[in-house]
This record gives structure tokens, sequence and C-alpha cells, in this order.
């Protein structure tokens, strides 16, 4: 049998809704493929006249895309991951159910931080290595991560971040092999970015697009900029959760999105499977509620 290898650079970025639900959200783009993305993601930028350093971040889009270069940006975005940047990308976003989660689980703490980044730093290495898994074939394709580039975030002096996840895949005896000893930190700003300011529109993407599919699924606000984005992309959305595995669509092993644990996870269920939790507790739909007006009062006149 002829194994093929595919080489990725990974990017990510989280979204964090208190209480409710953490989110990572991945593009994985090989080496070859990301300066026709960075292009595409440029060009929409000078199509609607954005300044090309501007910083575009899902929840700060307030106004309509009339008034707003940044939600303008966002809006084209949108529309090329629904009709190119598939051709360049796979996307996947990993949502965890906070509320069923045991804390307990994650050592003792006085102060909940502890426990925090512990729940981050392993969902976050869970999530890309369920999106390799489920993108390329284990019996066919050998995965090979070059990068890992995140959004950077202020850590504390313990927190394993940076090398937990390159650490804890290379642990699994799997077809996926992390060839980078840390992640990659990214200011999302290209103002700060000195380092890799190829990477900042890239980390924004993701930003922007994971924003919306949790604004899709979760209408935790009525910022028009961020109601417009999420319209657009809401049609992807509910072809990944309606019929996630849809051989026909061109969405299919390119986007995808699952979502953990379906019901209460106990410290012993953590315990039994380690690193690896029950495949049943893994599911790829849930109810989309941008439409519902109960749960937007007003939406009518918001996006009519």
């Amino acid at each position: 049998m002829v194994i093929n290898r595919v080489r990725l650079l990974v990017f990510h970025d989280e979204r964090f809704i208190p209480k409710k639900w953490l989110y990572h959200g991945f593009v994985l783009c090989e080496p070859e493929q990301f300066s026709a993305l960075q292009k595409e993601l440029l060009r929409a930028k000078t199509e609607v006249g954005c300044d090309q350093n501007k910083r575009i971040h899902f929840s700060t889009l307030s106004s309509n895309s009339a008034g707003s270069s940044r939600t303008r940006t966002a809006v084209k975005w949108a529309e090329l991951s629904m009709y190119k940047l598939y051709e360049h990308i796979w996307l996947y976003l990993f949502g965890v159910n906070i509320a069923n989660i045991d804390y307990q689980f994650f050592g003792p703490s006085s102060d909940g931080q502890v426990r925090d980044y512990r729940i981050y730093n392993r969902f976050f290495e869970i999530g890309l290595y369920s999106a390799c898994r489920y993108f390329f074939d284990v019996e066919k394709e050998k995965v090979e991560i070059i990068k890992i580039y995140s959004e950077e975030r202020s850590l504390e002096a313990d927190n394993p971040f940076l090398n937990y996840a390159p650490d804890k895949i290379n642990q699994r005896q799997s077809n996926i092999i992390v060839r980078c000893k840390q992640i990659v930190h990214v200011a999302g700003d290209f103002s700060r970015e000195k380092d890799n300011p190829e990477c900042v529109d890239t980390i924004n993407f993701v930003d922007v697009t994971m924003g919306a599919f949790s604004q899709a699924i979760d209408c935790t606000g009525n910022q028009r900029g961020c109601l417009e984005v999420a319209q657009k992309l809401f049609p992807v959305c509910q072809k990944l959760c309606e019929s996630p595995y849809n051989k026909n669509s061109r969405y299919y092993k390119r986007y995808a999105m699952s979502f953990f644990p379906k019901s209460a996870q106990s410290k012993s269920q953590v315990i039994r499977y380690g690193i690896r939790p029950p495949d049943e507790q893994f599911y790829p739909s849930r109810t989309l509620r941008l439409y519902q007006r109960e749960c937007l009062p007003g939406f009518e006149e918001l996006v009519g």
C-alpha cells in the first residue's frame, strides 16, 4: 500500500462562552498552499477598501457592512470560505460543553485558573488530533504537522501550553506526528507581530469563521457586523450540522464541526478513557439558534 505524506501548517484561535462553551478553531493548510491562502485573504481586504494592516476581529464587528471596512472584509472572507478557500484549507471547529466537564479531574485549585488552563490545553490537543484523524485516512496517509500557530495570549508561568499538544500528540500511536517542539504565538494585530506577520490574516480568519459559526449556533449577541457574517456562513454551518457526512458536498472532508461531551463526564470516566474519550461522546450536530426569534428579540429589525 502506498502511503501518502501530508505536510501541514496549523492555525488556531479560541472562543469562550463563560460556563457554557469553549471552542477551539483550526485551519490546516499545506505549506505549498499557504501563499495562495494569504493572497486570497489580502485580495479580499483590498477589494473592499480595507487597510492591509487592519486587524479583523469578530467580536468588534459592531457596524453594518456599509459603514465598516472590517465588517466588509469579514463578510468577504466568509464568502471566500464558502466558494473558494475549501480548495486550499481544512477547517475544524471543536466545541467543548463546559457544563458537562468534571473540573475535579483537572486537579486541585484555589482560584480555578489551574484547572482552566489544564482544560484548555487538554481539549486543544484533542481538537487538533481529532481534526487530523477525521480529514486524513489513517491507513493511507501520514500526517506531519510542521508548525502550529496560535493567537497570542498571556500564559501563567507554569502553563505548558506551548509544548503540551506537540508532546501529547507524539505520544499517541497514530499516523500523526508533530515536527515542531513548540506552538508559535502570533499577535492578532500587525503592529505587534514582528516575527510572523504573514500569519496574522490567517489567524484573524480563524477567529472570524469560528465566531460566525458560534454566533449561528449560540446566538450570543446582536452586533450588526457579527450577525451579518454569521448570516453569510449560516448555510455552511447548516450543511455541516444537518448532513456532516454527505460525500456529495463540496465541504466533505474539508470542513467539519464536532462537539463534546454529549453527557456529563465523571472523573471515573475520564480516568478510564485517558486522553482518548469515548467516541460516542463526540457529536457533529447542534441546534442552530441564529434565526430563532425568542433567541434574539428585535432580530427582524437588525437583519431586515
